[in-house]
């Protein structure tokens, strides 16, 4: 008995971890989108920094983090769009308690400069 209650205790922190982790990438991805559009000309290498740096106070490993970031409409100047990917290769935190593979996450902002 005492296995199957483990087994259920580190099945739910894990699924609470990967979707912590899915937050913290969506909340990274709109801050991305808010720094392209407040600084206009939207600078990539800022953008991508930014993210990083926002993703970094709440997540594990940023090392695993990528950003791609888009102007759909050739530019972030208003009313151009802006468009932030973060992919991240999500590591199961209890590899050896758990079977969950490795996992590749994503989340996209979007905003419309105004």
């Amino acid at each position: 008995m005492m296995v199957v209650i483990l087994t259920t205790v580190f099945s739910v922190f894990e699924l609470g971890w990967l979707m912590y982790t899915y937050s913290a990438l969506a909340d990274a991805a709109n801050e991305g989108v808010r720094y392209a559009i407040v600084h206009s000309g939207g600078d990539p290498s800022g953008t991508q920094a930014k993210v990083k740096t926002f993703a970094g106070t709440s997540m594990h490993d940023v090392r695993a983090l990528a950003t791609s970031v888009t102007f759909p409409d050739g530019s972030a100047a208003p009313p151009n769009r802006v468009r932030v990917a973060v992919t991240y290769s999500y590591i199961p935190y209890l590899p050896k308690f758990s079977m969950a593979p490795t996992m590749h996450t994503f989340a996209e902002g979007r905003m419309v400069a105004q």
